[in-house]
Formats: structure tokens, sequence, C-alpha cells
């Protein structure tokens, strides 16, 4: 059974597309002219070349390996869910076209050689676009942590729509949108690991729990290093939390003990305290771990020889 379409994206294509009678997919040995059963109104067959990207795209990274996969695909069964595009105008004699929703089938089309592609022409104001593509793009789950929460950034600013509004648009909780919105926050090093798989929304929101940016980044290099699910990032960060609100004495270090200190937080990837004493030639020096495995990585950063 085909999975059902969410209602916002339902809206966008004609019943007739959505029960169609059998249709015939198109291929690259298909007979162009009668390749759908469908009746005409539902869609066309539109040159791929008259169709220009969407420049309010909020899908910024398509693996390349999951565009072929696709391709692949459309090879074999051809392309079974039209386009959607908006018609500019025309030059010289042709119709043009801007895509609304579709890149990744418009691209694995490009890549298997297909000279058309079906669409369905919608007439769509251009400030709706970001809003269309949003909603098909989550619908399909096509977008990553990062890419969803700028596309909402982007709908605040140029449409001047509410956390409530949006959630309301994309058929979203509020709250999951104001925790979509959160991850902006975070440091560019791990923004850029989310946008390249490396850590997903679950990480991300997970580090967020951390005190600071340089916590943060440390947490997401040892995700992408020692591969840790979200269940053990959260671990650690409520442990380290639970930690960091027990009451302790001020220490009133000095300049060169601080730069030292997080020294070793970098090198460790753990929360490292220098206790020294008065004299300055004695004192305390605390690691911190918060798992077995964590205490084994610290102990090969150390060099100790296993028992």
């Amino acid at each position: 059974m085909k999975k059902a379409l969410g209602k916002g994206l339902s809206a966008l294509i004609p019943d007739s597309y959505l029960q169609p009678s059998k249709p015939e997919p198109i291929t690259s040995s298909t007979e162009k002219k009668n390749a759908f059963s469908i009746p005409e109104s539902a869609f066309q067959l539109i040159p791929i070349g008259d169709i220009r990207p969407n420049h309010d795209q909020p899908r910024q990274e398509f693996a390349p390996e999951a565009i072929e996969e696709l391709a692949a695909s459309i090879r074999e069964k051809g392309v079974l869910q039209p386009v959607i595009v908006k018609k500019t105008g025309t030059e010289e004699g042709r119709n043009l076209y801007e895509l609304v929703c579709g890149e990744r089938r418009l691209r694995a089309s490009l890549l298997c050689g297909l000279k058309e592609i079906p669409a369905i022409i919608k007439d769509i104001a251009q400030d709706d676009f970001l809003e269309w593509a949003l909603i098909e793009n989550i619908q399909r789950q096509d977008l990553n942590a990062v890419e969803e929460a700028q596309a909402y950034q982007k709908l605040m600013e140029n449409r001047l729509f509410s956390q409530e509004e949006i959630a309301k648009r994309v058929g979203k909780n509020r709250v999951t949108v104001t925790n979509a919105l959160r991850l902006l926050r975070l440091p560019e090093e791990v923004i850029e690991k989310i946008q390249t798989g490396q850590l997903t929304g679950g990480h991300a929101r997970a580090i967020l729990g951390l005190p600071s940016p340089e916590h943060q980044r440390q947490m997401a290099r040892r995700i992408a290093e020692e591969n840790l699910s979200v269940r053990q990032v959260e671990a650690i960060v409520t442990r380290s939390n639970a930690h960091r609100r027990k009451p302790k004495n001020a220490r009133n270090l000095k300049p060169e003990i601080v730069d030292l200190e997080h020294r070793l937080v970098e090198h460790f990837g753990t929360q490292v305290k220098i206790y020294p004493r008065k004299n300055m030639k004695q004192g305390r020096l605390e690691i911190h771990y918060f798992s077995l495995d964590d205490l084994d990585r610290i102990l090969e950063k150390i060099k100790l020889p296993k028992a």
C-alpha cells in the first residue's frame, strides 16, 4: 500500500494523481507520448532543460551516492511521482519553469539521461516557495536537522511567521520547531558534523545540554570518533551536568593554571580540574570520566598499558 502523504503535501497534488489508474512510469526506453494513463490535467511531461532549480530549496546536501541509488531505481521502475513546478515565462517559444518540489528526482532523472520528466504545474506565489518545499522535504524526511532548522529560521525572517504558525503549517508540534531552532546556536564545527551526517538531530539536541561551546565541540568529536549512540551521549551529558551542579569552593586560579586546565580538557575530551596549593608546588589534578568506556579512552590517551 502506498504511504499516505501528509496533510500539507496532499494539498499540492490533484486527486487524479493521488489515485492513478495503474500509470506506466516514464523511463529512457518508454515512448514519451502516451507514457502515463493518468489524465493529462494531472501532470505534463516537461523537458528537463526547461526547469530551473528552486532558489529557496531548504535542502543543501545532496549525497552523490543517494542520487545514484535513486537514478538506479528510476532506470528500473521509472519516475513514479511527478515533480511540482511553477511556470515563470517563455523564451524562444518554449515555456520555462521553476522547480518547487522534487530536486532529487530531477537530478536523478538527469543522471539517467531522461529528456523529460512528469510535472504538476502549480501557480504558486513566490513567497510560498520555501514553505512548499519545506513541507515536501519534511514529509519525505529528506532534510538533516540543521537544514530543517535553517528553513524554519528563514520562514520566520522572510514571512514573519511565529513558531506557532510554522508548526501548524508543517504539521509539527510547536516544541519540535523550538527545539529545532535551538540547534542553530551550536558551534559551527558541530553544525558541520550534522550536515555531513556524522551527528544526528538526536545527538545535536543532547549536546545542547552541555555548558559551553568548547564542551559541545569536544562531545561532537567524541561522537564522531567513537560512534556513540544518542542514548550514550544523553547519559554522559546528564552525569556531567549533575556533577557540575554540586556546590564547589571557589578556585582563584592564575591565568597560566587556567590555560593549562583548558589544554588538559582539550587533550582528554572531558572535565579536568587543577587544585594548586598555596605554595603552587603541590596540588591535586582531577580527570573526570562518566563511564567505563570513557575511562578506557582516557587511559589510552595517557598510554597506560592494560593489566
